[in-house]
């Protein structure tokens, strides 16, 4: 293998093992939420999401 292209195997392996990482630092940050805040155009009150485990009276 000539130096020319030892080198460009370094290069390209370096290339893909930041963007592996890259793409694992991306996966592994935590996620940004989105706070609920009352819209002027929107009717009535914004709460939290209920328990799923629940029957509710309106689910057949």
């Amino acid at each position: 293998m000539t130096r020319r292209k030892f080198i460009q195997k370094l290069i390209t392996t370096g290339s893909v093992m930041m963007a592996g990482a890259s793409w694992l630092m991306r996966k592994a940050a935590p996620r940004r939420f989105v706070r609920a805040f009352r819209v002027k155009k929107y009717p009535g009150s914004v709460r939290p999401l209920r328990d799923i485990s629940k029957q509710s009276k309106w689910s057949g």
